[in-house]
């Protein structure tokens, strides 16, 4: 689909938004026929909070602290020293990168001498290539311990479902008369031709608890401040009287869960890391998004008032789940006080307390609500079929759904809709419901990620989006894994279906890296072992971290292996090729 017939696509779906349409059901209930007009307006604290990062621009946080924001999701913070310049975290995209960088050389020509990654998240991390002045010559790179692994899980464990789920919640392909703003910054950083997504490993990591330090002449300490992850480090800088607490608070609710897909996250660590951001009475306290907050006294009410809500849904959520209550029965129980959700650092415009709470049943308890009925339920695809063969057929359920619509009920007329599609996936009047059902409960959402999760999805049953991980994309995630990681993934893209009955060995050796990894197909899965050698296999590969690169980058199906540089195989190509063939030849597919 070129841009023009994806543009038209979208102004179809739009106006069907707006002037509704005419169906013909059951002769039985013929004033179920017709769709009453909705207005898609948009929700207007969130249209409003878009003002906390829509502007591009170099944020004086004091003397020395400067903070670009609104040029990509996350910020970007450059802290002054004697010697150099400390940055920390930047952003997600090299070009966002180049154009702070640039901003802050109007202030200070001063050396990089040193970039913190506060976290793995990708807008943390993923612009550093635009901060680099000398390759030949690189910054120290200050980490958590844990921070290359953290990289390694997110982009080999279920990544091509947290890719999918990452573009809608952030609104990536959402059109601008729809989208809004991303809850935390104005919108991700994806998919620009001349953009990219790099990644330089650390070379120092943060294995204390704190680390009191000097950076480029400047007396910091280094601080493990678990949070929105586990491996988030702060810094404070005891002269400046000024702390950069990474993703621990915001000018927004947080993501105690998100829906892109993560486990729950701690609300205790949390809420104990916030506590030791007050007790060190901080003057300035400098986000890596929204904007600083600066002054002692609007620092430690804005501290306290974050610490306490976090606790607060922690603790109410684990007060009715003691009482047995299922999560969605919990959600009703836990309200926030008004003094702490209408506060203008806790509304709901990036996590919500229902989510929150959810993810604390989860992190207790896991899946199971308690409930006998949940231990083996019916697949969604069944269910919705006996529910719609109930109700008398496709025609009264989308009746019913439609009576709900005119109702004002949208969700549940999206959910009838939606079984429906699952019995007949033809269906365009259901198809169009549900169209309207999404962008309606997107534009009336005061949450981001919800209201751009909705309308995305609306994108994708209208056809208007099919959301792959396009191959730049995918090349620049291949680039910047090791052998280690790709070979892990590889894992868990076994087509057992089909080669379940194998057992082949295959040796591959990294002869630029010296190391040795062995993928063995037995029992239905694929064991992926490091530095053993195995006395007997069917294949062996000699090759260099590179070329394994180029052959995950190309899909092994379109590989010439005797073009690849430095890959020598031991055996048969055919048996290799055919070998290769056992798995997935994308991680999103």
């Amino acid at each position: 689909m070129n841009t023009v017939e994806f543009l038209f696509v979208l102004l179809v779906c739009a106006l069907a938004a707006f002037v509704g349409y005419q169906v013909q059901l059951s002769s039985k209930k013929p004033e179920l026929s017709t769709r009453v007009i909705r207005d898609m307006v948009a929700e207007k604290e969130l249209v409003e909070h878009s003002k906390e990062f829509q502007k591009k621009e170099i944020r004086k946080v004091s003397d020395n602290i400067y903070m670009g924001i609104g040029y990509a999701l996350g910020n970007a913070i450059m802290v002054i020293a004697p010697d150099g310049l400390i940055i920390v975290d930047v952003t997600e995209s090299s070009m966002a990168a180049k154009e702070i960088l640039a901003e802050f050389r109007k202030i200070t020509q001063k050396p990089i001498k040193a970039i913190i990654y506060t976290h793995h998240h990708t807008d943390h991390i993923g612009g550093v290539g635009g901060f680099i002045e000398d390759p030949s010559n690189l910054p120290d790179i200050w980490a958590h311990e844990q921070l290359p692994l953290e990289i390694r899980k997110f982009h080999t464990t279920a990544y091509g479902a947290k890719f999918k789920r990452s573009m809608r919640q952030f609104g990536v392909f959402v059109t601008k008369d729809k989208f809004q703003n991303a809850g935390i910054g104005i919108q991700l950083n994806y998919g620009k031709a001349k953009d990219s997504m790099g990644f330089i490993l650390p070379n120092k990591l943060l294995e204390e608890m704190e680390l009191d330090t000097n950076i480029a002449g400047l007396d910091v300490r280094l601080m493990k401040i678990p949070g929105e992850t586990s491996d988030q480090i702060g810094l404070w800088v005891p002269s400046y009287k000024a702390f950069m607490c990474a993703d621990d608070i915001y000018r927004a609710f947080p993501n105690i869960y998100t829906i892109r897909g993560a486990p729950a996250r701690d609300p205790v660590a949390w809420y104990t890391s916030l506590q030791r951001m007050l007790d060190l009475k901080p003057e300035y306290l400098v986000p890596s998004h929204t904007q600083p907050i600066i002054g002692k006294e609007n620092v430690q009410k804005v501290l306290e008032v974050y610490r306490d809500g976090i606790q607060f849904v922690h603790d109410q959520a684990i007060r009715f789940i003691n009482k047995g209550y299922s999560p969605d029965d919990v959600v009703k129980h836990v309200i926030m006080p008004d003094k702490l959700r209408l506060h203008s650092h806790l509304r709901e415009f990036y996590g919500t307390v229902p989510w929150s709470v959810k993810g604390v049943f989860q992190l207790y308890l896991g899946w199971f609500s308690g409930d006998p009925v949940d231990l083996f339920p019916l697949s969604n695809s069944d269910k919705a079929s006996r529910i719609v063969a109930l109700a008398g057929g496709v025609s009264e359920v989308l009746s019913a759904a439609i009576k709900a619509w005119n109702d004002n009920d949208i969700q549940w007329a999206l959910e009838l809709a939606s079984y429906v599609l699952v019995v007949d996936d033809r269906n365009a009047e259901a198809r169009k419901l549900k169209v309207d059902c999404l962008t309606l409960l997107g534009m009336r959402n005061i949450n981001a990620i919800a209201s751009n999760y909705y309308i995305t999805s609306a994108l994708e049953t209208s056809g208007a989006l099919h959301l792959e991980i396009d191959d730049k994309h995918r090349a620049e995630i291949i680039q910047a894994l090791g052998a280690r990681e790709l070979f892990e993934l590889v894992t868990t893209m076994y087509k057992y279906e089909e080669c379940g009955g194998r057992s082949d060995v295959v040796v591959f050796e990294i002869t630029d890296k010296k190391e040795l990894y062995t993928i063995q197909l037995r029992n239905f899965v694929a064991i992926m072992r490091a530095d053993i050698r195995p006395e007997q296999y069917d294949l062996r590969v000699s090759t260099t971290e590179q070329a394994v690169k180029t052959m995950m980058a190309e899909r092994i199906v379109n590989v010439r292996l005797r073009d690849l540089k430095d890959f020598k195989l031991e055996g048969s190509e055919e048996k290799f090729r055919s070998f290769m063939a056992c798995f997935e030849s994308d991680w999103n597919k």
